[in-house]
């Protein structure tokens, strides 16, 4: 395996800036994902992680199961930062899937603000923001976070989610502060998923001893 040392697979384009044009395409339109990866450019593996990862973290009215067709690709990715990759590779069903343009952009609206929040703060500090070891680290906590996300359980998706979302954001631009930020956010997350996991077991076995 093959790592790139020089960390170039960045752009200098705001992350608010690329989701907001995707929330201008014609409304009766649908987009597949791979048109989608094509036009997160440089930023690619870094920006599908907070474009998977945001829309979990924020209340919106998803179907059942939205968090583990979510937490899928986010599993991808994360492997792939875990291992090096600098560019986006899915399976080519997830390639496939079409995203409604008005499904988008709604996604797009709520996303954006917060994120414009955050980039008013943020900044490169730390040296180690620019370690590919920082980028292996961050692809192994947001493996586990993106295995707490497809679980379809209560409170194991938003905090995890969240937590990828900042860490990835503070991966894209360097900010050493964000990234730890972003990692104790996941670390309270997987706690939080841990514990639902743990009730929702006891609860199973209690109603199974219960019946039979």
């Amino acid at each position: 395996m093959h790592l790139k040392k020089k960390n170039k697979f960045l752009n200098t384009d705001k992350v608010s800036d690329t989701l907001e044009a995707l929330s201008k395409k014609p409304q009766d339109g649908k987009t597949s994902i791979i048109e989608l990866m094509d036009e997160f450019h440089e930023n690619g593996i870094a920006l599908a992680m907070i474009f998977f990862s945001l829309p979990v973290a924020i209340p919106l009215p998803y179907p059942p199961g939205f968090t583990t067709i979510i937490g899928t690709p986010l599993i991808i990715l994360s492997f792939q930062i875990l291992l090096g990759y600098h560019k986006v590779r899915l399976p080519q069903k997830i390639n496939q899937y079409e995203i409604k343009n008005s499904t988008l952009t709604l996604i797009c609206n709520k996303i954006v603000p917060i994120l414009k929040i955050l980039e008013s703060y943020i900044k490169a500090r730390f040296s180690f923001a620019k370690s590919v070891y920082c980028e292996q680290f961050i692809g192994f906590v947001s493996l586990i976070c993106a295995i707490a996300i497809a679980i379809p359980l209560p409170l194991t998706n938003a905090i995890p989610a969240l937590g990828i979302a900042i860490m990835a954001l503070g991966l894209l631009n360097r900010d050493g502060l964000v990234i730890i930020g972003g990692f104790f956010i996941a670390i309270v997350g997987l706690i939080v998923a841990m514990g639902a996991i743990l009730v929702s077991w006891v609860s199973i076995k209690y109603l199974f001893n219960l019946i039979f």
